[in-house]
């Protein structure tokens, strides 16, 4: 691990939280682990800075949390397995947050919490508590940032789908933006559609409009197999 990569993730932090959730530190090799995962060389958005923008926004916001150790330890492991190629990013990133907390003894209820929390950030299901809100708000703050930040990240998204072809990468990341665009909240807790929602429309209403000139109308079922994660 390089000096910018310690800057990155802090690992006196995530033995911290691995002692909280379990009564014992986590193996040494596991954060070198982590921290290689999210330095993978097709990384341009779900990276290092991804995980230090989550926990920046959790500590912001720690107060919603009805269990604030899992949600935490679910953000950092939410994008640990990512392949823009496949459908079960999240199902694997989950079963390793589980088997690093079980290797530790963290009880299995907490195991599960973790899961459940890391699965909800598909975005396929209304959140099912506090907890999934907080966490699906933070995995969406992006959405309402600055116009250069949020027009950085839309770039990364598409760096790390350049091997679709652009119409169909344009239907499809339309199809998500607008999936957005649509909600009658685009938050689920009153803090972040506060500090982010207005931001977020403009930004969703300006990436539709620049990406819907060049989306094809006929892909289908293989645009509906894309996946563009937040």
């Amino acid at each position: 691990m390089g000096a910018r990569d310690a800057q990155m993730l802090d690992e006196r932090r995530w033995d911290n939280l691995v002692a909280r959730l379990s009564g014992r530190l986590p193996k040494p090799d596991v954060f070198q682990h982590l921290v290689s995962a999210y330095s993978e060389p097709h990384r341009r958005y779900h990276n290092l800075d991804r995980v230090r923008h989550c926990l920046s926004e959790l500590d912001s916001a720690s107060a919603l949390a009805e269990n604030l150790d899992p949600v935490e330890f679910a953000l950092w492991l939410h994008d640990a397995v990512y392949d823009p190629k496949a459908t079960e990013n999240e199902e694997k990133s989950a079963l390793w947050a589980v088997e690093i907390l079980k290797e530790t003894g963290c009880p299995n209820r907490t195991r599960e919490h973790v899961s459940d929390l890391i699965l909800a950030t598909k975005h396929r299901r209304a959140p099912a508590d506090r907890d999934a809100e907080l966490i699906l708000d933070i995995d969406l703050s992006i959405l309402g940032q600055p116009p250069e930040v949020f027009d950085l990240y839309e770039e990364s998204i598409r760096a790390e789908y350049s091997w679709v072809p652009v119409s169909m990468y344009a239907a499809a990341r339309t199809r998500v933006l607008r999936s957005f665009l649509d909600r009658p909240r685009l938050y689920f807790t009153s803090h972040f559609e506060g500090l982010y929602a207005a931001q977020a429309r403009a930004n969703l209403t300006r990436a539709v409009a620049a990406l819907e000139p060049s989306a094809g109308k006929d892909h289908g079922a293989i645009v509906d197999h894309l996946q563009f994660p937040s």
